[in-house]
């Protein structure tokens, strides 16, 4: 019945997409549109405002257009990159998929190369070694004994998935979903019968990189991220880096987007928005569409005053740090040593990952992604202690790595003047309190982002949102 659902789902979203990619509303009064932030979701709404004949200006505060989708290159050799931003799409990223498909950016599958991921727990470093038992240095339930961090997963996570229903639907979540919000991640866990030992097992990773922790997070807010994940078959890279595909969407909005326009206040009245820059400058327009964080939105004034359950969100909503460290190699020694490159721990790298697998040539990337109260440590050092602490903690892993070692860079997403953060979440209840007022229109401003959206933190998220408010302006009266 689940692959049922599930395809009935996916052709769902497609017949979406489609009708929304190729069939404009009745309504299309040509209006002046200002929108704010040049990131996917700035872009695809004034593509889509754009494509109806409206008269679009898109300010973005940055020299570049992206947002939190960056690919570092000037730190690394000719021909190699690193991601400090949105990296991954999947096979079911509806939204993704068809403007890529739009924009004819190209994207390759990533492949395995095989090996043994790595774990390290209470000091001790373990191997998952497909189709092997592993010994995991925590006490656990003799049915839990031996079993992957996926199999404890599917045990305790997975079946609660199918609940969720349509995330995208008017007044989700129903009120049925209200005791996963409730509670934290972890003691949603523990209510499901996790041993503590599994527990630890479990916050390895996402759980612990997704706000403040399993331990702070709503279990909804966890569930929502895993539901997407549970029905990948097949993930993929953007051929030649991220950017490839926001240059695309910057070279279809050309002259468009103005470069250098902080907003530092927006003001609106019965007939249109006024909108003020630094260097000082006023635009006006019919509307705004607003796509920047909620972190940068609450240093702007608004006049008049957003709705008080508005102004609570903008001021609630939290974002997560995040602190990426690479380390170029000479080669990918650790593939000849068996081993995926990839590690997920306690330790305060957090978790390890083999970024060349995209890249030209023979030389490694590997990259430490760190999140939470460990990225904000990582974040109070000065460049060089981070990407040496972070390579001596790679080396308890990977002994191999100082002799293979080349260089290393990091960004720090908090440090980020014009994000202040990476991906949304929400605390216990907040999914009630907050979701509700996220997407919501305040008289002539509108919002996207992919902290608007059913899924934070994702181009697919991002580019919905887009869509999503290009269309409210489309038909606003």
């Amino acid at each position: 019945m689940e692959h049922i659902l599930n395809r009935r789902e996916f052709l769902r979203q497609n017949l979406i997409l489609t009708t929304a990619l190729s069939v404009r509303p009745q309504n299309t009064a040509k209006k002046k549109v200002l929108v704010i932030g040049a990131g996917l979701a700035g872009m695809s709404a004034a593509y889509e405002l754009v494509q109806n004949g409206h008269d679009v200006t898109l300010l973005e505060a940055r020299m570049r257009s992206g947002g939190r989708v960056w690919t570092l290159r000037d730190a690394f050799p000719a021909g190699m990159y690193a991601e400090a931003g949105a990296t991954n799409v999947f096979d079911n990223h509806a939204w993704t998929m068809k403007y890529l498909k739009l924009l004819g950016v190209a994207i390759d599958p990533m492949k395995s190369h095989g090996g043994a991921a790595m774990y390290h727990l209470h000091g001790k470093r373990v191997l998952l070694k497909p189709g092997s038992a592993v010994d995991w240095p925590v006490d656990l339930k003799p049915d839990e004994k031996g079993l992957s961090r996926s199999a404890l997963w599917a045990k305790y996570v997975v079946p609660v998935l199918k609940e969720l229903g349509d995330v995208e639907a008017t007044n989700w979540p129903p009120p049925s979903l209200a005791r996963y919000d409730r509670i934290s991640f972890a003691e949603f866990l523990r209510q499901q019968g996790a041993s503590l030992g599994a527990v630890e097992v479990l916050k390895l990773g996402t759980a612990d990189q997704l706000g403040e922790g399993a331990e702070a997070i709503s279990a909804l807010n966890m569930l929502c991220e895993a539901a997407p994940r549970a029905t990948v078959k097949q993930s993929f890279f953007i051929r030649g880096g991220s950017d490839v595909f926001t240059k695309a969407f910057a070279e279809k909005l050309g002259d468009r987007i103005h470069y250098g326009k902080a907003v530092t206040r927006i003001e609106q009245g019965v007939r249109g928005v006024r909108v003020i820059c630094t260097p000082q400058q006023t635009f006006t327009a019919d509307y705004l569409i607003c796509a920047i964080p909620f972190s940068v939105l609450r240093r702007i004034a608004i006049v008049p005053g957003f709705s008080v359950a508005k102004q609570q969100a903008i001021a609630q909503l939290g974002n997560t740090s995040v602190v990426r460290v690479f380390m170029q190699t000479r080669n990918r020694f650790w593939l000849d040593e068996g081993l995926t490159g990839s590690a997920t721990t306690d330790l305060a790298m957090m978790t390890a990952y083999d970024k060349a697998h995209y890249l030209p040539g023979t030389r490694g990337m590997l990259e430490a992604y760190v999140a939470g109260a460990k990225a904000r440590r990582l974040a109070a050092m000065t460049a060089n202690e981070r990407v040496n602490f972070t390579r001596k903690q790679m080396e308890l892993l990977l002994p191999s790595l100082r002799e293979h070692y080349e260089g290393g860079a990091s960004v720090c997403w908090d440090d980020e003047e014009w994000t202040r953060g990476a991906y949304a979440w929400f605390a216990p209840g907040q999914m009630k309190t907050l979701l509700p007022h996220l997407a919501t229109p305040e008289g002539r401003v509108h919002f996207a982002g992919d902290h608007t959206s059913p899924w934070p933190g994702w181009m697919n998220g991002a580019l919905q949102s887009g869509h999503r408010a290009a269309e409210e302006v489309n038909q606003a009266l």
